[in-house]
């Protein structure tokens, strides 16, 4: 797939510390930049209405100018308040039951209150302020299992016993697919799930399954979130990402609550947070507020005060992703009261929150538009089968099946792709299909020899199409229709012995005949799969093969029109930064994906990873996931993790929630994965799969 790589240098001097967690010396990051805590769901919390939220979304200052506030909203519950019944390990009170945690559920998605409220005030406030700088984005906090607990009930007919770690894992996994379920049912306009919040602040009871529920919830394309207090809970908070597996946290500093803490601790909790890769909480509750500080020895107002003084000293504002805790009330409190030194303190504040996501939103930009990944057309996932070729495998009925549907650990079977893109770069006897990869250059015979090996009995489109009617036969009708797409190879300019066309030869020095030629392929290639008659199969696309615009230049611009004339799609997948990638759509495609390029070359960093989806959105590409064989587990030079690393990059920018995606996987890995049925080859399929199914039921993801 990879026509050229552009290498990044990149050496990390890493240590390990005494608790075994890499040492990064840098704070923590995360998509959102500053992450408001919510407390709802007990009754003794606010509501949470449009107006209880209003002073998160918007701030006022003193002088009246209005402006966005936080970019992300964690609500999360400890306990159902006067009825003392109890969401984790720790709160007195009565553990809750499958019956509470559905009730904390119900909490989250009442209609005009929490999420609902949130979504419908950022719609009201885009009246007045305008689009905000960036897209709100929601965490939601799962309960923890209590200890042994024997009541909880049950899943599947199954009751539970939370003395069995399995059925803590059991009932984690549960309520994560019902929190998916119900955001995706909900279908909210301004806000977008992320992530889940580990209730629990330190992991003395749940340690142990922790990181396997953590990894169930990036399988849901979502990101893992725990915020740890600070004192005697080391073994857990400098373990955070390599033991426990979370993918964002933020140490608390636990400064403000009582006048015996040192400011060294504050001071300390920020240097800890920048060596072992943490963000930051910022504390305060409404006794932050002044209360006429001068008179009120109770007033906690300077703690607060030494907590942006050490932040802006220690570069936390510039350099970390921050969780801010305000109590139940404490920002609602601030912005309602009218003496001067609040007034001052929560506008100190909100300007360093403000500068915080205008500085991020110029620095995502790049002052370029449109910043989103293109909105899904015909296929939602498009598997690339390498085909064609006489060095290719034939592509049997036996060959498509995991790549139709995949067989998980529990022994269901579900469908995978949407879509697949057949292509080939030659014929695998040293000519090209499309420019530089052989020495001669492919004539018509061997375009036409392309396409019998396109619609070949028993191989290709003929055996996906009896591979789905297989699959339907034994786990029924997947819901939509398989859409094919289907490569044109490239009129290389200056070939002049491709062959005659209606009496006369072509030369592809010629633009016209370069027209001629291509077109003449798209009729055959139409009118071969209309006449084939497959039953499960849709032709929906073309593929343009050259990977960059530097051999055809504006060629592709000059076959749109014809394609678009057959009702068909104009798809292209440059390669890592290819000349031309931004032009993609003044060459009339459809659909571009781009490129990482990062899992073949072991020396190139994960950072390819973000650098190639911030160059997708700033040019409204879609992403292309590559893997191959290699992935698989235990071999020599395996890159197991660095597929791993794709799926971590596509969840940290929602590029599974958000994206089409184009699914490079070589011309065996999936065959390879299938014959190797090791745990962990199981595992990242399974984790693979997940993504693509769950793809399926997401609302922004619908294809037309």
């Amino acid at each position: 797939m990879i026509k050229r790589l552009t290498t990044i240098a990149a050496a990390l001097a890493l240590c390990l510390s005494m608790f075994g967690q890499t040492e990064v010396n840098r704070y923590g990051t995360d998509p959102t930049s500053d992450i408001a805590l919510i407390y709802a769901g007990g009754d003794h919390r606010p509501q949470w209405t449009q107006d209880d939220l209003r002073p998160y979304v918007v701030h006022t200052f003193a002088n009246g100018d209005r402006d966005w506030l936080f970019d992300s909203f964690l609500f999360l519950e400890f306990t159902t308040g006067t009825s003392g019944i109890a969401f984790q390990n720790g709160s007195h009170g009565t553990p809750s039951t499958k019956k509470e945690w559905e009730w904390l559920l119900d909490r989250f998605f009442e209609e005009d209150a929490k999420l609902g409220a949130l979504d419908k005030l950022i719609s009201e406030e885009k009246k007045t302020l305008g689009n905000p700088p960036m897209r709100h984005t929601v965490v939601l906090s799962m309960p923890a299992p209590i200890n042994n607990q024997k009541n909880w009930g049950k899943i599947d007919g199954r009751k539970l016993d939370f003395s069995n770690p399995a059925d803590k894992v059991a009932a984690c996994k549960w309520f994560v697919d019902e929190l998916v379920d119900r955001f995706n049912k909900a279908g909210y306009e301004n806000i977008d799930l992320i992530g889940t919040y580990w209730i629990e602040e330190a992991l003395f009871s749940n340690g142990a399954i922790v990181p396997e529920i953590n990894d169930y919830v990036r399988s849901k394309g979502l990101r893992a979130y725990w915020i740890p207090y600070y004192k005697d809970n080391e073994q857990f908070r400098f373990n955070w990402k390599d033991k426990y597996r979370f993918d964002a946290a933020y140490q608390q500093p636990n400064y403000f609550f009582e006048r015996d803490i040192p400011m060294k601790q504050l001071e300390d909790a920020c240097d800890e947070s920048k060596k072992y890769g943490l963000g930051l909480e910022m504390e305060f509750e409404t006794q932050g507020t002044s209360r006429a500080q001068h008179s009120d020895p109770d007033s906690y107002y300077q703690r607060l005060i030494d907590y942006i003084d050490v932040f802006e000293k220690k570069g936390v504002y510039d350099e970390s992703a921050i969780a801010w805790y305000s109590g139940t009330k404490g920002m609602i409190d601030m912005n309602a009261s009218t003496d001067p030194y609040d007034r001052g303190v929560i506008d100190r504040m909100a300007r360093h929150i403000i500068k915080r996501h205008n500085r991020r939103a110029m620095q995502d930009a790049k002052v370029q538009q449109p910043m989103t990944f293109p909105k899904v057309s015909k296929i939602r996932d498009l598997a690339l089968i390498y085909q064609g070729g006489a060095k290719r495998i034939d592509w049997t009925q036996d060959q498509f099946e995991p790549y139709v549907a995949h067989k998980f650990a529990d022994g269901k079977k579900d469908w995978l792709f949407d879509g697949y893109l057949f292509l080939d770069f030659s014929d695998g006897n040293g000519h090209n299909l499309a420019p530089g990869y052989c020495k001669e250059n492919a004539d018509r015979k061997i375009w036409e020899w392309y396409l019998d090996r396109i619609f070949e009995k028993g191989k290709s489109l003929d055996a996906l199409d009896k591979c789905i009617s297989a699959t339907k036969a034994e786990i029924g009708d997947p819901g939509f229709k398989h859409r094919i797409v289907l490569t044109l190879p490239t009129a290389i300019t200056d070939q002049k012995d491709w062959g005659e066309l209606n009496g006369k030869k072509l030369d592809f020095s010629n633009t016209d005949d370069k027209i001629a030629a291509s077109e003449w392929f798209l009729d055959q290639l139409t009118e071969r799969f209309a006449a084939a008659g497959y039953k499960n199969l849709e032709l929906t696309g073309i593929y343009w093969v050259d990977e960059d615009l530097v051999a055809t230049r504006d060629f592709p611009k000059y076959i749109a029109p014809y394609i678009h004339g057959k009702g068909l799609e104009f798809i292209w997948i440059p390669y890592f930064r290819a000349k031309g990638h931004e032009r993609w759509q003044d060459m009339g495609f459809d659909m571009a994906y781009h490129q990482p390029n990062h899992f073949f070359h072991h020396d190139v960093p994960d950072s390819r990873l973000d650098e190639a989806v911030d160059i997708a959105l700033a040019n409204g590409m879609a992403m292309e996931f590559e893997c191959d064989s290699k992935a698989l587990y235990g071999i020599e030079g395996s890159s197991y993790d660095r597929m791993n690393a794709y799926m971590d990059a596509f969840v940290r920018h929602h590029v599974f929630s958000t994206s089409p995606i184009a699914y490079y996987t070589g011309s065996y890995s999936f065959i390879d994965m299938l014959k190797n049925p090791c745990p962990e080859n199981q595992k990242i399929m399974d984790r693979f799969a997940r993504f693509i199914v769950d793809r399926r039921s997401n609302p922004r993801l619908k294809t037309k």
